[in-house]
């Protein structure tokens, strides 16, 4: 599976704004991303990947994109939406 750094990861500014409603950190973000409990690939592109942290179930939903120099296996994630629910 992909690992993503900060620098390869973009939120886009609803995304945001869910993020820091919800106070979720951006390192519980790129944590979700890179070692999810859950993930899947939806048809329409968009992948969604859950994780437990701090007894909260973060949500993200994203799209994968590859930039137009990119080195091999590099990728992009791009945020679109940002939840999560208590447990």
């Amino acid at each position: 599976m992909q690992t993503f750094t900060k620098d390869h990861v973009i939120l886009l500014p609803h995304a945001e704004d869910y993020r820091d409603t919800y106070n979720i950190t951006f390192s519980e973000v790129i944590l979700t991303l890179n070692e999810p409990e859950l993930h899947e690939g939806v048809s329409n592109e968009r992948y969604t990947a859950e994780k437990t942290i701090s007894k909260r179930r973060i949500y993200l939903y994203y799209y994968q994109t590859v930039p137009l120099q990119a080195q091999p296996h590099e990728r992009y994630a791009i945020i679109d939406f940002v939840g999560f629910s208590d447990l």
